[in-house]
């Protein structure tokens, strides 16, 4: 690689301006350019920013590219940019388009390199780079340093990444440094805050009580603050595994570059917010929440952009652009009277007011026209019966269409033309959406018994995140459905309801197979829980100890049994000896065999003969 890297990464520039050309060509909306700019623009650079970290000066010549892109219109390349590329860049949950800004997404992409690393230190490219840089096998105590290759120190600043979200997952505790490595998932620092004070325990398996292989509470309690001993004793563990790397920010505990760049996303954001008061993506909305609901709109995308904009004020009305600093003739273009703002257009314009006036929608935009601002008006719009806001954003989204048709020097439509458009808009659009508003058929609502001779295990498990306790409860029934064996307990300290319904599951299995039952199927209302026990990929998690444990029992004892979903309606049963359990005293535990409790026998009859809606 030559000295300057602006030469040398010059082609992906070349690259996506040749792309965005070739789209100049055709007539695209701006929800066809969004597709494009996501799909295709901002995917060009995503090799080099996977092995190399790309310069400041190239990153904003690509982004130019795209947000000039994205405002011009056939052959005008200089259009107005009405809101800022680093809120286009902001999530759309936030107000923005949700584009890359290319400088984290690098800086995420590096990351990503450095898991790699981290997670195959036995691997060709790990062992060469290990002997040249990090020959300790310490990668994550690597530093840049003079005379390193360009490639390795694009690495470096992808381990600093990955510094932010990594995380032990606690096996033996033999690889773990209690004071200086991340563990600890519910504090701060992912450290404990307790001073070390000449403490020479070191590692984290000195913690555990070798003979039973769980946490050493009196050890725990006379060495740490109350605060972390809670949480440590939230963590499970068990002797028989290694200790693993994870990443927090994912509840499987996988690094993915999604995770990291949203990470990087609110760091910078928690930044501009200590430096300035205000996000980096723009100042917070009292109708964020509000967004999510804008983009699940049933409609058509090129509308929903339109609404997007109407909420950001971002639409080329004649006041807006005299704002901008244009000489410009700022009266409506339609009823050439007075000055055009969102307000005038949309509401009080004498030309508009017919159009909902022959929709019975009078009473609607007299309340619009009350709002003190764009933003406001969309809120209140989204707050609509559905069926009135779907009406209603299309009618705006029509009447600007006409507008744009004056503006241009076309002829004004008619509101009767208006209604007509918006009415077969209506009619079009529900026929679009018509499957998706039938939803999925009603599936199983009460509880199914086994086949004869095999029982039917139902487990769940409580969380009360409040105190970080829970609690769990079974039920093993019959194929004519009474209760052969039922057990409840409580969870003194479990980090969150996954880690809950694990701890219930291990509880159960190993209940029911010290009683001598061996052929049982088991169902659980937690669909994470059963894809965590289908396959590894919760292995990372906070839980993950639990889940090896939970398939070692499987394999050893139950041969080919999977655990299976079932709704929550049909696992009512379980779910109500969860919450008992969750009520009761850490020490005391109760199981009942048949004959069953009052009490237990009426959460059995009830799960099997009534439906839960």
């Amino acid at each position: 690689m030559g000295r300057s890297k602006k030469k040398t990464f010059n082609y992906l520039k070349e690259r996506v301006w040749k792309k965005i050309q070739g789209w100049k060509e055709k007539l695209l909306s701006r929800a066809g350019k969004d597709i494009l700019i996501k799909a295709v623009a901002q995917a060009i650079p995503a090799f080099a920013m996977s092995c190399f970290d790309l310069t400041k000066t190239l990153y904003d010549e690509i982004s130019s590219l795209i947000s000039r892109f994205f405002w011009a219109q056939h052959d005008r390349e200089n259009k107005m940019h009405w809101i800022a590329w680093d809120k286009l860049c902001s999530r759309t949950e936030k107000g923005g388009l949700g584009y890359r800004d290319l400088h984290l997404f690098n800086l995420a992409m590096l990351a990503h390199q450095a898991w790699r690393l981290l997670s195959n230190l036995d691997s060709l490219c790990a062992r060469v780079l290990k002997a040249k840089y990090f020959p300790d096998g310490k990668l994550m105590e690597v530093r840049e340093s003079p005379g390193i290759s360009y490639s390795w120190r694009s690495i470096v600043r992808g381990v600093q990444v990955l510094k932010v979200g990594l995380i032990w997952r606690v096996g033996d505790g033999t690889d773990i440094d209690m004071w200086n490595d991340p563990w600890i998932p519910l504090g701060t620092t992912k450290r404990p805050i307790t001073p070390r004070r000449g403490i020479v325990l070191n590692k984290v398996a000195d913690l555990i009580n070798p003979i039973t292989g769980e946490w050493d509470r009196e050890l725990i309690q006379d060495i740490f603050w109350e605060e972390d001993v809670k949480n440590i004793l939230a963590i499970p563990v068990h002797n028989g595994y290694s200790d693993v790397a994870a990443w927090h920010f994912d509840p499987r505990g996988i690094f993915s570059v999604k995770s990291a760049y949203h990470t990087l996303e609110y760091q910078r954001d928690r930044q501009a917010i200590r430096q300035t008061g205000e996000s980096s993506s723009g100042k917070t909305s009292s109708a964020a929440l509000q967004w999510e609901k804008l983009w699940r709109l049933n409609h058509l995308p090129k509308v929903k952009h339109f609404l997007w904009r109407l909420a950001h004020n971002s639409l080329p009305l004649r006041q807006n652009i005299s704002k901008r600093g244009m000489e410009i003739d700022t009266r409506c273009p339609v009823c050439l009277r007075l000055d055009e703002n969102g307000g005038h257009c949309f509401f009080k314009c004498k030309f508009v007011k017919p159009c909902w006036r022959m929709l019975n929608f009078e009473h609607i935009r007299q309340e619009l026209s009350l709002q003190t601002s764009t933003l406001d008006v969309c809120k209140h719009i989204l707050n609509l019966r559905e069926d009135i806001m779907l009406t209603t954003v299309i009618l705006l989204w029509n009447w600007w269409d006409a507008r744009n048709k004056v503006n241009a020097g076309e002829d004004r439509r008619t509101h009767e033309e208006v209604y007509s458009r918006v009415i077969r808009m209506v009619s079009e659009n529900s026929l679009l959406f018509r499957d998706k508003a039938r939803g999925n058929p009603s599936s199983q609502s009460t509880w199914c018994p086994p086949p004869q001779c095999v029982l039917k295990l139902n487990i769940d498990g409580a969380f009360q995140a409040a105190n970080l306790s829970g609690g769990w409860g079974f039920i093993l029934r019959d194929h004519e459905g009474n209760g052969v064996l039922a057990r409840a307990g409580r969870i003194e300290l479990v980090h969150d309801a996954l880690s809950a319904e694990a701890v219930a599951c291990l509880h159960a299995l190993r209940a029911v197979l010290n009683h001598g039952f061996s052929y049982f199927s088991v169902e659980t209302d937690s669909s994470i829980l059963v894809s965590a026990l289908d396959s590894a990929c919760y292995d990372q998690s906070t839980a993950g100890v639990t889940f090896k444990q939970i398939r070692t029992l499987l394999r050893m004892d139950l041969g080919m049994i999977k655990v299976s979903f079932a709704n929550h309606s049909c696992n009512s049963c379980a779910h109500e000896l969860a919450r008992k359990g969750a009520s009761w005293d850490p020490c005391h535990m109760s199981i009942w065999a048949d004959p069953l409790p009052d009490f237990v026998q009426c959460f059995v009859v009830r799960d099997y003969t009534e439906p839960r809606y």
